[in-house]
């Protein structure tokens, strides 16, 4: 009886944030313009960092090229130049077949860029990502953030933003925790999809503080992610380090399926990047 007393509390939070899910599921509208100042865009937020991209380059002062690794996301990652502009005001990176005279001989490489040890940002917290992207077999641009720390993955925890598969006319918002990764991501659920328009340009937010993740898309609420356990910093470890962003045209892998070189050249294309801050 005394357990059942205990659980009750934290049966009703999971239950109010399931009922907010399914609040949470209408369509996204689709933005045809650009917030005008973005310092006056969200009431009681203050903004702390902007990218808008209006150079000739990628600024290296604010981002790295992320390189080649192990893990899906990361196996097609190279550091060519052509995979990374910055044209007409927003950010292309490129998914490619792997050109003729290059020395690598993977079939197929793609750009990415992350501003780990260089713009990071601590809840509470507020970032807005505005992006378009191509559909393909085996396309999977992606807009997250990780802990700007030494903490472990996934120790510290991993906030996905925006992820989007093949053809979809979803977007998939996630965080990953300990106990996620274990496989306890019912209660409260880890994991939403939207419906967007994937031609347009969408701007994919998080809103995260010591006791809440909360997606949206175009301003809308989407997903959240309660914090259920304050005795439990697998459940939550959201809230002690702060965050940067990875922005990445992604190609392959177990959730997206295989690569069809035959659709390729993909871009994932941002508009802007910006942090804000809680006003005190």
């Amino acid at each position: 009886m005394r357990r059942i007393t205990a659980l009750f509390p934290i049966l009703l939070l999971a239950l109010a944030a399931t009922a907010a899910q399914a609040q949470e599921q209408s369509p996204a509208p689709r933005t045809e313009e650009r917030t005008a100042n973005p310092r006056r865009a969200h009431k009681g937020w203050r903004l702390v960092w902007a990218e808008e991209f209006e150079g000739t380059g990628l600024d290296t002062a604010s981002w790295s090229r992320c390189a080649a690794g192990g893990a899906d996301w990361m196996r097609h990652m190279s550091p060519l130049d052509s995979l990374c502009r910055v044209e007409d005001g927003t950010l292309r990176l490129y998914g490619i077949r792997t050109p003729e005279g290059l020395d690598d001989k993977r079939p197929c490489i793609t750009g990415g860029v992350d501003s780990k040890g260089k713009r990071s940002v601590s809840g509470p917290a507020r970032i807005d990502v505005r992006a378009r992207f191509d559909c393909a077999q085996g396309f999977w641009p992606a807009i997250w953030l990780m802990p700007d720390s030494d903490i472990g993955w996934p120790r510290g925890g991993e906030i996905d933003i925006m992820e989007h598969l093949n053809f979809d006319r979803i977007a998939y918002q996630t965080v990953h925790t300990p106990v996620t990764l274990r496989g306890e991501n019912r209660f409260p659920p880890n994991s939403g999809t939207a419906p967007i328009d994937p031609d347009a340009f969408n701007t994919y937010s998080v809103i995260f503080t010591a006791d809440k993740i909360q997606f949206l898309i175009n301003d809308r609420p989407t997903h959240s992610y309660p914090r259920l356990r304050p005795d439990r910093e697998d459940q939550f470890p959201f809230k002690d380090h702060p965050f940067y962003v990875i922005l990445s045209a992604q190609l392959g892998g177990s959730w997206v399926g295989e690569i069809d070189l035959g659709q390729l050249p993909v871009m994932l294309e941002i508009d802007y990047v910006r942090f804000y801050e809680k006003r005190k």
